[in-house]
């Protein structure tokens, strides 16, 4: 072993930032699995690393681990700071428990000591590794870059956060990387070791790596470049909803609504069938609490009942005449704790007869069989669709909404930060009109007639201290069912008009339309969100401002005018649904035969950017990998590839020098000026041969003696491949 190794003072060094690093590979660990005593762990991972550090010899150095992990087991299990009777007995039963479940292949029934055991094994192992990487192979990329990909990956997939850890595993992996560069420059110039010259060479290695640190932590970041690669690999595993601060989502019913925004990938996978005899909205929940981002329920609010099977049930829509009373049957494909229901709803029916729990506060019919969560299948739903007369909407007063009760309160909650601009523009809209419905009605027409564009693409993420509603209005006027129903929930509670944002799905896809009801098909594509606003002395009225979904309230018309004819009854608008597009035509008349193949390629591209971007930087990244690594594979290629090379001079000549490179690659390298001779004789040495000095005379025979014709390629084989696999170790 060269000097550097000696030196006590720079490996401790080594070793100690090995230990911090280790310390990051535990931290997540722990705060993951909700693994206490993360303290006596770390003393395990030092104590071994201490003991690697001095050398101690593995016949003691065995049992202290072993005594360690003992003490451990009773300390923790048994809460015993020492050895008793009590705590011997205690390992021996959990030993002989273990014993039995691992004999008889039954893993569910091994305990929590023996995860524990095996958790310890693994870090025992990491310490061994690590020592050898450090104190014989002076290098530490692998584990460095298995650390930083480890913390990515947890960052990304989990809830764990990697912010801070990963700056210090950048940290500590660049001072790592340095010394053991630095240790490596030494041996290969085999320069003399003494402490000044190593300071004067780690001092400044330090020095700029925390200037580094220092600047890149205070000066401005960008925001990300690449969209989160997260939705894609989920909407493979059938996944739906957004998680919050995603740029891409994957469509679908998702019970986190506190981070709105973002584009969404389209999911046809089905989520219920419904027959019923016309399309309805299915309402899931409701949510009252806007926080500049996006909903949230305020708990602590309203009542609970409890409803049985066939039982009428009350909500805040009244059902329509009895006469009209209809049923719809639904079939659920995925799984919801929940039923969804039409409004109007009177009854739910199921042969499992549970109990449905209805809270005031979201509007939502919880399932319950026998006091556990029960998920339907298939359940009757009879509803008749609620009326509203025109009449008395047009009756209704803004005066009125300051008589509400102060359980209306939460429905006109607004956040302080709500910048004023939004309020100013709901006093804009509804200018010209009196009654509370006029007004609601114009905010729900506002969207369709001012430029506002239905897409679930390319849909950015409020920033810090954007407001959500504010970007959509005034920015980007570019969005899905979420911009558009919180836009207007928010523009009609800046009147005080109650309003509440409802989370569901709209009517589906008419799958079947002959020989009785209708069937629709409703996929995670249509979940959907809408508007529900209170009108004063009329109640709570379903409202749809989305551009291309007719979702509305059915208004009896029942105005009296002077004429009996229905044209001069002004009919309510309702958004118009999107129209086809229509081919285009060019001047000359012919209809255009669609876009060319650069404008194909070009729109791949762009549609796939994200895919293709993260696709090139993992080819790199693996690229870079198998590189780094080349001496570790390269033999295995090599091998295969001269043993097919026909016999004779020039392919010895040529799998010579490839072993020179092998070996320069291993971390043995020739010195400048080095006779063949002396490498040879100093390879033989250090692998304990003579095949190397074998190879050079014959190598000089066959370059210098000019008695090429004397090499037998098939006889010198073995010797070479014995040396290319040594290399690989």
């Amino acid at each position: 072993m060269n000097n550097i190794r000696k030196n006590k003072v720079f490996m401790a060094v080594l070793y100690v930032l090995v230990f911090l690093l280790l310390a990051e590979w535990l931290t997540p660990v722990m705060s993951l699995t909700d693994t206490a005593h993360k303290s006596l762990f770390l003393i395990f991972i030092g104590l071994g690393l201490v003991m690697a550090l001095t050398g101690v010899p593995w016949w003691f150095s065995g049992p202290i681990k072993i005594f360690y992990i003992l003490w451990f087991i009773v300390y923790v299990y048994t809460g015993q700071a020492f050895f008793s009777n009590s705590s011997i007995v205690f390992l021996w039963s959990d030993f002989t428990v273990n014993f039995i479940a691992l004999t008889s292949q039954n893993w569910a029934e091994t305990t929590d000591v023996f995860r524990t055991v095996l958790f310890f094994a693994l870090l025992w192992m990491a310490v061994y590794l690590i020592h050898y990487w450090v104190s014989f192979r002076l290098s530490i990329f692998l584990f460095y870059l298995l650390t930083v990909v480890f913390i990515a990956v947890l960052d990304t997939f989990s809830p764990y956060t990697g912010d801070t850890a990963i700056i210090r595993i950048m940290v500590i992996g660049l001072m790592l990387a340095g010394l053991l560069h630095l240790a490596r420059w030494i041996e290969t110039h085999r320069i003399p070791v003494r402490t000044e010259k190593i300071a004067a060479y780690v001092i400044p290695l330090f020095l700029m790596v925390a200037a580094s640190t220092a600047v890149a932590l205070y000066l401005p970041k960008s925001g990300p470049i690449w969209p989160d690669p997260v939705p894609y690999i989920t909407s493979f595993s059938g996944e739906a909803g957004t998680g919050p601060g995603g740029t891409i989502g994957r469509i679908g019913y998702g019970v986190d609504d506190s981070q709105l925004g973002g584009s969404f990938i389209g999911d046809d996978t089905p989520v219920f069938r419904a027959e019923v005899e016309n399309g309805q909205y299915w309402k899931v929940e409701s949510k009252d609490f806007y926080t500049t981002k996006g909903w949230r329920i305020t708990r602590n609010v309203g009542d609970t009942f409890v409803y049985a099977n066939d039982e009428q049930v009350d909500t805040d829509f009244t059902p329509g005449d009895p006469e009209d009373e209809a049923t719809a049957l639904l079939a659920m494909e995925q799984d919801f704790p929940f039923v969804l229901y039409p409004y109007g709803t009177k009854s739910f029916v199921m042969n499992e007869a549970p109990n449905y729990q209805y809270d005031t506060a979201d509007q939502r019919f919880e399932t319950f069989l026998e006091g556990t969560v029960f998920e339907p299948n298939l359940y009757e739903v009879k509803f008749s669709e609620p009326t509203f007369s025109l009449t008395a909407l047009q009756e209704t007063s803004v005066e009125d909404l300051e008589e509400l009760p102060a359980e209306f309160d939460r429905f006109v909650q607004l956040p302080d930060e709500l910048p004023q601009r939004v309020k100013d523009l709901a006093v804009e809209i509804t200018e010209g009109s009196d009654s509370v419905y006029d007004k609601t009605r114009a905010i729900e027409r506002y969207f369709s007639n001012n430029d506002f564009e239905y897409s679930q693409q390319d849909i950015p993420i409020p920033e810090e201290g954007q407001d959500y509603v504010d970007q959509f209005l005034f920015e980007t006027k570019r969005g899905y069912c979420d911009n558009f129903s919180t836009s207007m929930v928010v523009l009609l509670r800046s009147l005080d008009i109650p309003a509440r944002w409802v989370k569901g799905f709209n009517e589906g896809e008419l799958i079947k339309a002959e020989d009785g009801p209708d069937i629709y098909e409703i996929t995670n594509n249509n979940a959907h969100s809408w508007v529900e606003a209170y009108m004063p002395g009329v109640g709570w009225m379903l409202f749809e401002p989305t551009i291309g979904f007719t979702g509305a309230a059915d208004v009896d018309f029942d105005l009296e005018t002077g004429v009996n004819t229905p044209e001069d009854v002004e009919m309510p608008d309702r958004p118009d649904p999107l129209e086809p597009e229509q081919p285009e035509v060019d001047a000359a008349g012919t209809e255009s035969t669609g876009p060319s193949i650069s404008d194909r390629i070009n729109a791949f591209f762009t549609e796939n950017k994200a895919k293709i971007v993260w696709s090139l930087i993992g080819i790199a990244l693996l690229s870079a990998f198998l590189f780094k690594m080349r001496s570790k594979w390269m033999p295995k290629v090599l091998i295969p590839y001269y043993r097919t090379r026909s016999g004779g001079a020039q392919t010895f000549e040529k799998a010579y020098l490839r072993l020179l490179k092998q070996l320069d690659l291993y971390g043995i390298k020739r010195r400048e000026g080095q006779t063949l001779q002396s490498y040879a004789a100093y390879i033989d040495t250090f692998f304990g041969t003579h095949e190397m000095s074998n190879l050079t005379v014959a190598y000089e025979r066959s370059i210098y003696g000019g008695n090429s014709d004397s090499i037998n390629w098939h006889e010198l084989k073995e010797s070479w491949e014995n040396l290319i696999n040594r290399t690989s170790g």
